[in-house]
């Protein structure tokens, strides 16, 4: 799993824990969202709207629907 870099580029905790994504039963493929929220919050991101496989086990897919509408509007307001 990818983790958040802190200020002095150490690994803190998992994206998972810092955005309070779930687990459920269907949900989103868990490496793919957390490939896409780490590019996005690299400041490289992805072009086109956000796509996941649908997996057992995966993110509760409201909840990272949330997380990726706040970080791609904190985004554009950077820009």
């Amino acid at each position: 799993m990818f983790r958040s870099r802190g200020a002095r580029g150490e690994y803190e905790r998992p994206l998972y824990e810092e955005f309070g994504f779930t687990i459920a039963r269907r949900g989103y493929d868990r490496d793919q969202v957390d490939a896409y929220v780490t590019r996005l919050r690299g400041g490289a991101p992805p072009a086109g709207v956000a796509a996941f496989e649908l997996v057992r086990r995966g993110y509760e897919r409201s909840r990272v629907d949330e997380v990726i509408a706040q970080l791609q509007s904190e985004a554009d307001r950077e820009k």
